[in-house]
């Protein structure tokens, strides 16, 4: 049995200073003027990414497994990293989005508050250990991306994005309530780790036990947007104003998939003959719709809704994948989850990138419009933006030599190792489909932009997001040279992680 019975609240020192830096931001934003408004969002920027450069660090120099607050919090190097990296990308984000926001004239100070609570929300998910605390961050989180959703008010369907967004995450919740409410009943506790041993112990009655799993799974599945559950995520990629899309796209991805990852590995690994052919079916389901509709889509952001869908299927199939190293090899349990999270780190950095590249050309009077026609004038009025938004399309598309590739590749592999090749056999056949509508972007942005003539007015953007956004491009494609620069440090947190828990 395992036994928490130390509080160790400095362990969530990140969070806390966190939250000191938000309230901060929000004293400070009273008293300031719109002048000084520019240069607190700039230092709010700096201290992100300098907390992010700090937690990345410390997860490859201080490698240990620590809980928290009587075994509710968990801290280890991959959930560490993942907090940093996040943190790194989320003030990326927010410096891609400023000019936009100018152009939108909504106040910096209000979004970057609210998607400072999210990622609040996302550290907490990433190192619950239990289904309270889980609870608290997936609420915090989806209150606020819902708040960021309904940002716009003058937009009619920023509005109905929003309710559509609150309905539906608020089902999701009630999912999750009550497989875990059954989960309790049956098993007397709420830490995950405590869950399992009841389970090995037989001290829990296992249909009650399958039953909530089958709840907790479908509330997952809702957080993620793999099909059939995953209604609201075209829709309110494309209500939500564009800023908006970008951080709900980006970033809670992460938190979702390292706290399933929590759930199943840590309370739930007894049952893995149970939950491993919900998760194929998700799988299936995600990976065929999610690129077969895509296809059909004209706008940008549905496109890259219905995307993210198909990526989610890549992620709940190496999910799947791993009921071979938990029975039979650790070894292959390690390639695996590397494999997983190696291809959400990545998928990250090509979204935010992707999304980051329209934000940075967008025009006044295209503001409204989201065709995937428009990105034809990308090219002329800025030509390394728009090569950069090619180094993304393809990576996303996972066609050498950029790492997206790479990530795809171990993902296929873990799925035939695990005596899934039919589901490999699936997820290669649409991925090749899949390259389609990515493909279909950089002919519009580099093909029929040639054709633009000289008129179309440049866009001139600013040395730090270009500098940046060139680091975010020239990353996916170094790393596509060098697949083992991200590889072997992520098998290493891994490693130390599954090992020391």
């Amino acid at each position: 049995m395992h036994t928490f019975n130390s509080l160790n609240i400095l362990l969530a020192s990140t969070e806390i200073l966190l939250f000191g830096l938000i309230i901060l931001f929000l004293l400070l934003s009273l008293i300031v003027g719109k002048r000084k408004e520019l240069f607190l969002s700039k230092a709010f920027l700096t201290s992100l990414f300098v907390l992010g450069v700090y937690m990345v660090i410390d997860s490859f120099s201080n490698p240990t497994v620590e809980y928290g607050f009587n075994g509710m919090y968990v801290i280890d190097p991959i959930s560490l990293f993942s907090k940093g990296f996040i943190c790194i990308v989320f003030a990326l984000a927010l410096l891609y989005c400023e000019q936009f926001l100018n152009l939108m004239k909504i106040p910096q100070s209000e979004f970057f508050l609210l998607s400072s609570f999210g990622l609040l929300g996302q550290f907490i998910m990433i190192s619950a250990s239990h289904f309270l605390t889980i609870y608290l961050g997936v609420e915090l989180l989806s209150l606020s991306l819902i708040s960021l959703v309904a940002l716009n008010r003058e937009s009619s369907a920023s509005i109905e994005a929003a309710i559509k967004f609150f309905v539906l995450a608020a089902l999701a919740s009630g999912f999750l309530l009550y497989g875990i409410s059954m989960i309790y009943g049956a098993t007397g506790t709420l830490q995950l780790n405590e869950i399992a041993d009841q389970i090995l112990s037989d001290g829990a009655n296992p249909i009650i036990v399958v039953f909530g799993l089958v709840f907790v799974v479908c509330g997952l599945a809702f957080k993620l947007g793999a099909v059939p559950f995953h209604m609201w995520v075209p829709d309110i990629y494309q209500g939500a104003p564009l800023p908006s899309t970008l951080l709900i796209g980006s970033t809670p991805k992460v938190a979702a998939i390292l706290m399933t990852y929590r759930i199943l590995f840590d309370g739930f690994y007894p049952l893995v003959e149970d939950w491993q052919e919900m998760f194929v079916v998700l799988a299936l389901l995600s990976i065929g719709l999610g690129n077969l509709v895509a296809i059909l889509q004209k706008s940008f952001k549905r496109v890259m809704g219905y995307s993210t869908i198909g990526h989610v299927g890549f992620l709940v199939g190496a999910i799947a994948s791993m009921k071979y190293g938990l029975t039979e090899n650790p070894v292959l349990e390690i390639t695996v989850v590397m494999g997983l999270f190696a291809y959400i780190f990545i998928y990250l950095l090509s979204f935010l990138g992707a999304l980051g590249c329209v934000l940075l050309v967008a025009k006044e009077e295209r503001i409204s419009t989201d065709l995937i026609f428009d990105l034809r004038f990308m090219i002329k009025a800025n030509p390394v933006v728009a090569w950069c938004m090619v180094l993304f399309m393809l990576s996303m598309a996972g066609i050498p030599p950029t790492i997206g590739f790479y990530t795809k590749f171990v993902i296929l592999e873990s799925m035939v190792v695990a005596d899934l090749l039919w589901l490999a056999v699936f997820a290669v056949l649409f991925s090749v489909v899949g390259a389609f509508y990515y493909l279909r972007i950089v002919k519009v942005i580099l093909f029929d932009g040639m054709y633009l003539d000289e008129s179309v007015r440049k866009v001139r953007v600013s040395f730090l997001s270009s500098a940046f956004l060139v680091i975010n491009g020239s990353t996916i494609l170094i790393l596509g040279l060098s697949p083992d620069l991200v590889f072997d440090p992520i098998t290493r947190l891994v490693q130390f992680s599954i090992y020391s828990n």
